[in-house]
């Protein structure tokens, strides 16, 4: 069914008459266009931004089969009921289908009826597959979500990493699209898909709606119970890092008073359908969810995201505060971050020959800066993706005016007090705020487990013997033998690298506590 593409001026045609829609929205065109003229395209544009036209209408205009690779199964089914209403002939090859709905579709892609074709990375990387979509000629190769190219292909899901290799052999162009790609994100995906340079095309990150607001963890579940309590009748998501804290904060919520559910993969199916089902169509309902309650949630009046753990990357961060606001009306978006988990973050250094550990590792320390940075929250989210742009004027480091400036201090403050625990569990060189700003040394002086017969000063000595008494109090409570929490030479070692300003003996405290706990 491939032909030969055609002009703008039709494209808008088809717009109009398939798709119901006056006119392109922004960004979409350029990169519509380069479709139509053959080449391959990378296109990063927020939620909302019309990224499935970029495929879908090329389809429609006969540029066919057009093969899209995504990650969901609801996202999938999701894109086909609205190609129904289109009249555009679209199928699906995935598990959730009957035999006899399976057989159809393969009988459509056979018969090059099917202008779209639905599949996940793990059912387009069998041998049979590629030589049915090879059959029926296949004009383009879009893979949306784009970005699990670079998060999950090499190791969740190994076939993203394929997906290159796939695109070589079906002969077609390549389209990836995704609203959540910062700069080395962008580079890995180029470097895994295509074979060629792409025509990049990046709108801006910017949402304007987005009141963004960060706090140190603390009385979690009390800050989250505030917040709830200011949001009565708003439906909202709350984030975990695992499902039994899913299924215990959204059973306290219940206790509480709150309409709360929770959602997460080891809940059975009918189960999450239920509480997805509630979700859209009761008003106040609050999910506690893991990361599986995710692509495809498009429910326009989601009025906050709240943050209980800090998410593992910068880009994860974005695409789940995305959710929120997307009927254009306010929305907040609140995180709550560990100091030592921060520190962590510095204080690994993965290996320098390691592109992929380093990626993910910088990902991860963009995160912290944001929790960190006294700046302007959005300017600092943006400049991970390589946007400059002015201060919001919404996040909280940017209201209150000449009032905020005691908590942008004490901002200032946690920044160093994250720094001199990086510092301590061996932090390599890094800016806990913007990159020019406060570098951290690669390994605080002196900080060996050897021993050393260095004299110490009258104030190290002070706070070698406090150290050695906090030790022993950590002991004692833990049942542990002293020298189980730390060495000497490393207590040594820490009252020797101390800064001047009493922060270091605050960190030193907190690394001794952290020791015990690990």
């Amino acid at each position: 069914m491939r032909r030969a593409p055609a002009d703008l001026h039709e494209a808008r045609r088809i717009l109009r008459a398939r798709f119901g829609h006056d006119d392109f929205l922004p960004g979409q065109e350029a990169a519509v266009a380069a479709l139509l003229e053959g080449r391959d395209v990378l296109a990063v544009m927020p939620t909302g931004a019309g990224k499935s036209l970029l495929y879908q209408l090329p389809a429609a205009m006969g540029i066919a089969p057009a093969v899209v690779v995504s990650p969901l199964i609801s996202l999938m089914r999701d894109q086909l009921r609205g190609l129904e209403r289109s009249g555009v002939a679209a199928v699906a090859l995935h598990s959730g289908e009957s035999e006899e709905d399976y057989g159809e579709a393969v009988a459509a892609i056979a018969d090059r009826r099917a202008r779209l074709v639905y599949l996940a990375p793990e059912r387009l990387a069998k041998d049979g597959t590629i030589e049915l979509l090879r059959g029926a000629g296949v004009a383009l190769l879009a893979v949306d979500e784009a970005h699990c190219v670079s998060h999950w292909g090499h190791e969740f899901r190994p076939d993203y990493a394929r997906l290159g290799a796939i695109a070589a052999r079906l002969g077609a162009p390549v389209l990836a699209v995704t609203a959540t790609a910062g700069p080395r994100t962008r580079a890995d995906i180029i470097a895994s898909l295509f074979a060629r340079e792409p025509e990049v095309f990046v709108s801006s990150f910017s949402r304007p709606n987005l009141r963004l607001s960060f706090a140190p963890r603390g009385d979690a579940l009390g800050r989250l119970t505030r917040f709830l309590r200011r949001r009565e009748g708003e439906s909202g998501v709350v984030y975990v890092n695992s499902r039994r804290k899913a299924d215990a904060m959204a059973a306290t919520l219940r206790r509480l008073g709150f309409d709360a559910l929770a959602y997460h993969a080891g809940l059975d199916a009918a189960t999450r359908a239920a509480h997805q089902d509630a979700f859209f169509e009761r008003a106040g309902v609050t999910m506690v969810a893991t990361i599986a309650f995710g692509m495809g949630v498009d429910k326009k009046d989601l009025r906050f995201v709240f943050h209980a753990d800090t998410p593992d990357s910068i880009e994860a961060y974005y695409q789940e505060i995305g959710r929120a606001g997307r009927d254009g009306l306010p929305a907040d978006a609140l995180a709550l971050f560990d100091p030592r988990e921060l520190a962590g973050r510095f204080g690994f250094a993965p290996p320098a020959d390691d592109p992929i550990a380093l990626g993910e590792t910088e990902r991860r320390r963009a995160m912290a800066r944001l929790c960190l940075t006294p700046s302007c929250r959005f300017q600092t989210l943006l400049a991970a993706f390589g946007e400059e742009s002015g201060r919001c004027g919404r996040c909280d480091n940017c209201r209150g005016g000449l009032l905020a400036l005691p908590r942008r201090a004490g901002q200032v403050t946690l920044g160093w007090r994250v720094a001199a625990l990086a510092r301590f569990s061996g932090a390599n060189s890094e800016s806990l705020d913007e990159p020019e700003e406060t570098p951290i040394p690669a390994v605080a002086p002196g900080l060996s487990v050897e021993p050393t017969e260095e004299r110490l000063s009258v104030a190290e000595e002070r706070l070698f013997r406090e150290l050695i008494r906090l030790r022993l109090d950590i002991a004692k409570r833990r049942r542990l033998a002293p020298r189980a929490v730390a060495s000497d030479a490393v207590l040594r070692r820490l009252a020797v690298t101390r800064t001047l300003d009493g922060e270091s003996v605050i960190a030193a405290e907190e690394f001794l506590r952290a020791i015990a706990e690990d």
